[in-house]
């Protein structure tokens, strides 16, 4: 049986936002589109912000970035409408009653299956436009500081190791 502890884990979730707090400080300066932050996110798919903290953009790479994640939204939400139509067409199939048309739930399948190749392609373009927004300075500061962001998460991980398992009394 697994056991969560939250006390345990106080020292680090302290240690952490000591940690953690300067970077989000510093993101909040450098990314925004006209003073106002970035998409929860970072934009389309991506977990990591787009322009990692440290960057300053110029006010025409800030309007190209606000361009480029517009375009990327309206693409994306028209890309998931679309794949949640093929959903319901494949569940309709599913709830009809006898047998299943084998050939059309392949064909709804492959259908679904395009659609997240092209959500994919489309996060792809999403961020080699971001990479060609960058200079090669802003690129090579932007590698540095994920590479940290990384190693920080490296460490994070060897530190709250596992969850503890076992019986709750055999805890210390």
């Amino acid at each position: 049986m697994t056991i969560f502890r939250p006390a345990a884990f106080l020292p680090v979730i302290a240690a952490l936002g000591l940690v953690v707090a300067p970077l989000m400080a510093s993101a909040e300066g450098h990314h925004g589109f006209d003073g106002h932050r970035p998409p929860p996110g970072g934009g389309p798919g991506f977990m990591m912000p787009p322009i990692p903290p440290g960057i300053t953009l110029t006010t025409a790479q800030k309007a190209k970035l606000k361009a480029v994640f517009e375009k990327a939204h309206q693409d994306e939400r028209a890309l998931r409408l679309e794949g949640r139509a093929i959903e319901g067409k494949i569940h309709d199939a599913l709830s009809v009653p006898g047998d299943l048309d084998h050939a059309a739930l392949a064909d709804l399948g492959k259908q679904e299956d395009e659609v997240k190749a092209k959500v994919s392609a489309l996060h792809l373009d999403t961020m080699e436009q971001l990479h060609d927004l960058l200079t090669p300075a802003q690129r090579q500061q932007a590698k540095e500081t994920m590479d940290k962001i990384k190693a920080l998460h490296e460490q994070m991980k060897a530190l709250m190791g596992p969850p503890p398992e076992g019986d709750p009394e055999d805890m210390p």
